[in-house]
C-alpha cells in the first residue's frame, strides 16, 4: 500500500510540474500583454515599418506598403478641410483594416505634421489592440496580413482563459498529493519544491519562443515582459512552502510531546 501510495504521489507530482510550468507560462503571455505593455513596446515596431519598410522586422511581402506616417501626412492634409468645412470633431479613415479616429482639434491646430502623425500611430494600436478580429486565434494567421492579433485583447483573454484551466489542474492536483501523502506536512515540501522547479525554465521560455517564432519573432519581447516577476514569484513562493513544510514536520511532533504526555495518551484512549 505504501509503495502503491507513493507511485500515485511521483505520477501526480509529475503531471503538476507540468502544470505549473503551463500554467506559468500562459500567466506570462496574458499579463505581459495588458494595453499599457502593448502600446509600449508596439510603438517602435510600428515606427521601423513605417519609416524603413520594416527591413529586419518583419518580411517585405508581411509589411508590403504599411506606412502610418505617409498615412498620418495624408490625413492631415484631408483631413484640415473635412473638420472645418463640416465643422466636425473626428476625422475617421480607415487604414489597412484599422479604423484610425483623429481629433479635428489635432489637425486644425498642427503646425506641423508631427502631432498628427504621433496620434495616428496611437489611434492605429488601439484599434490593433481592440480590434474585433472575426477569427479563431490560431486562424488569425492565415487570415490577418499582419501579425498584430498576437498582442491584441483577444490574444491576452486567450491565454488568460487558458492559464484559468490549467489553475484548475493545479488545485486539483495540490488537493490530490495532499489527500496522498501520509506526513501531511511534506505536502508543502513537494508542492513547494516541484513550483520551483518548474520556475527553472522560465529563464529560457524566450529562447524557446524565438525558435519557433519565424518571421514574428519582432514581437516575442511583447509577449514576455512580465517573465522576470513571476519567475521570481514562483521561486520566492515555492521556498517559502518548502520552508513551511519543513517547519511543520520538526513543529508539530514537539508540541503533540508538550501538550500530551504517554500517560494523558493512554488516558485518551482508554475513555
Amino acid at each position: 500500500m505504501g509503495f502503491f501510495r507513493a507511485g500515485l504521489v511521483l505520477i501526480a507530482g509529475i503531471f503538476l510540474f507540468f502544470s505549473f510550468l503551463a500554467a506559468t507560462s500562459f500567466f506570462i503571455l496574458g499579463s505581459s500583454l495588458k494595453y499599457d505593455n502593448v502600446k509600449e513596446g508596439i510603438y517602435p515596431i510600428l515606427k521601423n515599418i513605417s519609416e524603413s519598410g520594416g527591413r529586419g522586422i518583419l518580411p517585405e511581402e508581411i509589411v508590403g506598403e504599411f506606412n502610418l506616417t505617409k498615412a498620418g501626412e495624408d490625413a492631415l492634409r484631408i483631413g484640415k478641410s473635412y473638420c472645418r468645412n463640416q465643422n466636425n470633431t473626428y476625422y475617421v479613415f480607415n487604414y489597412e483594416g484599422y479604423n484610425i479616429n483623429l481629433s479635428c482639434a489635432t489637425i486644425t491646430n498642427s503646425t506641423n505634421p508631427e502631432a498628427v502623425i504621433n496620434e495616428t500611430f496611437e489611434e492605429t494600436i488601439y484599434d490593433i489592440y481592440y480590434k474585433d478580429y472575426d477569427c479563431g486565434f490560431w486562424n488569425c494567421f492565415s487570415k490577418t496580413g499582419f501579425p498584430f492579433f498576437l498582442v491584441s485583447k483577444k490574444a491576452m483573454d486567450y491565454w488568460m482563459e487558458k492559464f484559468y484551466l490549467v489553475l484548475i489542474v493545479c488545485l486539483f492536483l495540490i488537493g490530490l498529493i495532499f489527500l496522498l501523502v501520509e506526513q501531511k506536512a511534506n505536502a508543502p515540501i513537494i508542492i513547494g519544491a516541484l513550483l520551483v522547479l518548474s520556475a527553472v525554465p522560465l529563464l529560457k521560455l524566450n529562447d524557446f519562443l524565438y525558435a519557433i517564432a519565424g518571421n514574428f519573432s519582432v514581437l516575442i519581447n511583447l509577449f514576455l515582459s512580465s517573465t522576470r516577476g513571476v519567475f521570481f514569484f514562483s521561486l520566492i513562493f515555492g521556498i517559502l512552502l518548502v520552508a513551511t513544510g519543513i517547519a511543520l514536520r520538526s513543529w508539530i511532533p514537539d508540541s503533540i510531546k508538550k501538550k500530551f504526555s504517554a500517560k494523558d495518551v493512554r488516558e485518551i484512549v482508554k475513555d
